[in-house]
C-alpha cells in the first residue's frame, strides 16, 4: 500500500467521500428508473453512460471507506426505487435534470476539492469534476438538437467602456433602476433554470407521495418554486429581457411513486441546499439593491423549508447522520 493511502484522512476528505457516496447512491436509484422509462435512443444512451458512472463511483468509494476502516453509509437500496412504476416523467425532463444535477456536482466537486490534501483522495474529485463537465457537454448539446434548450436571454449590450459615474448604479428599491448587469442577468436565468427543474421534481414527488404531511411537504415546495420564478421572470420583464420559459411540463398524471419516501424527501434536502448556494453566488455577483433582496429573501425562505424537511425526515428515522466529530466524554461507561 503507498504512503499516500495510509495517511489518515482529515475531516474534510471524509465529509467529502460521504457525500459523493449518499449523492451517488441515490443517482444510481434515480437513473435505473428513468431508463426502464426512457423512450428517446439519445436519451437513453446518455442514461446509461451516467448509470454507469454512478455504480463506478460507487465501487471506488467503497474502496476507499474500506481503506480508511470507516463505516459504509445505508444510503440507498434497490429498496427505494420501484423501475416499473408507470412513466411520471418526459424524456425532455429526463435530459434537464441531467444538466442539473451536473451542474450541482461541478460545483460541490470544486468545492470540497479545495480542501482535500491527500493526492489519491484530490485526484478522485478531480475526475469527478471532469465527468460532471462531459455530461453537462453532453446534455447541453443533446437539448441543443433537439431543440429543447432553454437558454438564457439575448441582449444588446453596449459598443464602448463606460465607468459608474453615479452612487445611483446600486440603487435598486426606489427611484429608476439601471439596467441589469449580464452577471446579474446570468444568475437571474441560471436560478430561473433551477426552479423550474425543481418545480416540475416537486411537484411529481408530491403527486405520487403516499403520506399526506410528506405530499403537503412537496407541494409547498412546489409553490415556492412558482414564487421565485415569477418573482425573477417579472425582474427579466421589468428590464424588457426575453424571459426564458419551457413548452414542456415534464410531469404526467401517474399517482405511483417509483420512489420511497426517504429518497425522494433526502432529493429535496440536496435541491433546497444547492438553492441556498446558489442564492449565496447571485448575491455576491449582485450590485442592484433589489435584487440582493429578493435573494436574501428567498434563502431564508428556502432554509426553513428544508429544515421542515429535515424534521419530517428525522421523526420517520430516514435522517442519515453525516460523519461528526467524536465527543470523547460521551465514552464514559459505555462497554467494549
Amino acid at each position: 500500500m503507498s504512503e499516500k493511502t495510509t495517511i489518515p484522512l482529515i475531516s474534510s476528505e471524509i465529509a467529502g467521500i460521504w457525500n459523493a457516496y449518499m449523492s451517488e447512491s441515490l443517482t444510481i436509484r434515480v437513473l435505473s428508473y428513468f431508463l426502464n422509462r426512457v423512450e428517446d435512443n439519445e436519451t437513453r444512451d446518455l442514461l446509461q453512460q451516467t448509470f454507469d458512472k454512478s455504480n463506478q463511483h460507487v465501487t471506488e468509494l467503497t474502496g476507499l471507506f474500506n481503506k480508511a476502516g470507516l463505516p459504509i453509509p445505508d444510503a440507498f437500496t434497490d429498496n427505494d426505487v420501484n423501475i416499473n412504476a408507470p412513466r411520471l416523467f418526459s424524456d425532455t425532463f429526463y435530459l434537464a435534470y441531467l444538466s442539473y444535477m451536473s451542474r450541482i456536482a461541478m460545483h460541490n466537486y470544486t468545492l470540497i476539492l479545495n480542501e482535500i490534501a491527500r493526492s489519491d483522495i484530490r485526484d478522485y474529485f478531480s475526475k469527478r469534476i471532469d465527468d460532471s463537465i462531459e455530461l453537462y457537454n453532453k446534455s447541453a448539446d443533446l437539448r441543443l438538437s433537439k431543440g429543447i434548450f432553454i437558454r438564457s436571454p439575448f441582449v444588446e449590450v453596449a459598443k464602448k467602456v463606460e465607468y459608474v459615474k453615479s452612487q445611483n448604479f446600486l440603487i435598486g428599491l426606489l427611484g429608476e433602476k439601471r439596467p441589469m448587469l449580464l452577471n446579474e442577468v446570468t444568475q437571474l436565468f441560471g436560478i430561473t433554470f433551477s426552479n423550474i427543474v425543481g418545480r416540475a421534481i416537486t411537484t411529481a414527488f408530491g403527486q405520487v407521495s403516499q403520506n399526506e404531511e410528506i405530499s403537503d411537504f412537496f407541494f409547498k415546495g412546489r409553490d415556492l418554486s412558482s414564487k421565485i420564478i415569477s418573482e425573477l421572470t417579472e425582474a427579466f420583464s421589468d428590464d424588457d429581457i426575453p424571459i426564458p420559459s419551457t413548452p414542456d411540463s415534464f410531469v404526467t398524471d401517474s399517482t405511483i411513486s417509483p420512489f420511497s419516501e426517504k429518497l425522494m424527501l433526502t432529493h429535496m434536502l440536496v435541491l433546497s441546499a444547492s438553492a441556498v448556494s446558489s442564492f449565496g453566488m447571485a448575491i455576491s455577483e449582485s450590485l442592484r439593491v433589489d435584487l440582493y433582496a429578493i435573494y436574501v429573501k428567498y434563502t431564508a425562505q428556502t432554509m426553513k423549508y428544508s429544515q421542515i424537511g429535515a424534521k419530517i425526515m428525522i421523526d420517520n428515522k430516514w435522517l442519515e447522520q453525516p460523519p461528526a466529530v467524536l465527543k470523547h466524554k460521551d465514552l464514559v461507561g459505555k462497554q467494549k
